[in-house]
């Protein structure tokens, strides 16, 4: 089932979609210089650019997609503010303190400071507490943190699809608006048949282009998303160990 943000997502980018294909339309009917009018309609600015429609549509709500779940990422970057653990150098952590750390995130997570870092820290803590094992307690943070990863890089199937669907709607622009060009063949030979095909032909490449362009745009807000998420995760997995994990002494 969508989520109402998601329905959001696709209303706006419909919504969005159809305007810049009727501003494109009414820049080509409204330009007087061939050159500005050509380049309206290599845009979609026609009634054949119905394909333009779709490609615009899908690439708006790849684009929100992908800023949505952007945003949560740095907002994550905040619980490193909330000073969860120790950074001073050479202190250590006894297992008395570390369960005062656990129950401090608690009382923060309570007041609405709720992050993945919070999540991470108090997990860690529980961890060590149920079997005072260090290593025990890495291997479950590494596993915490893959898990995490793995989940909110799945949520963005939708973009991986949508990088994929952009290019394959311009190729099927192209066959569709060459396929028109072959049926205006018979009017070559006439004054008015030759505008005709020759401005089916150039929407045809014109749609392949848009597309590729704009699948161009989309896959680098997709892969600047991947950063973000890479290093917010390299980064929570260094605080914890360099500033938990690695700061617990366990007197025999």
């Amino acid at each position: 089932m969508l989520t109402n943000k998601r329905l959001y997502h696709i209303a706006i980018s419909l919504v969005a979609a159809v305007m810049i294909w009727f501003v494109l339309i009414l820049g080509a009917s409204l330009s007087s210089g061939p050159g500005l009018k050509r380049f309206f309609e290599a845009f979609g600015g026609s009634f054949g650019g119905y394909v333009h429609a779709v490609i615009y549509m899908a690439f708006i709500f790849g684009v929100l997609e992908i800023l949505e779940y952007q945003k949560f990422i740095k907002k994550q970057h905040e619980g490193f503010k909330l000073n969860l653990l120790p950074v001073q150098d050479q202190l250590v952590l006894s297992p008395d303190e570390v369960a005062k750390i656990k129950l401090n995130v608690i009382d923060l997570e309570k007041h609405g400071f709720s992050f993945l870092l919070t999540d991470f820290v108090k997990r860690a803590c529980t961890q060590y507490r149920n079997n005072q094992s260090i290593g025990e307690t890495l291997q479950v943070l590494t596993a915490q943190i893959d898990n995490s990863k793995t989940e909110l890089e799945g949520k963005l199937e939708i973009a991986r699809f949508l990088i994929n669907a952009i290019a394959s709607l311009g190729f099927i622009g192209t066959i569709l608006h060459l396929a028109g060009s072959i049926g205006l063949f018979h009017l070559a030979k006439t004054e008015e048949g030759m505008p005709l095909i020759t401005q089916s032909l150039n929407v045809s490449f014109d749609t392949t282009f848009i597309a590729l362009f704009l699948g161009l745009i989309l896959s680098y807000f997709y892969h600047r998303y991947l950063e973000d998420l890479d290093t917010f995760y390299s980064r929570a997995k260094s605080y914890i160990i360099d500033n938990l994990i690695s700061r617990i002494y366990h007197p025999l």
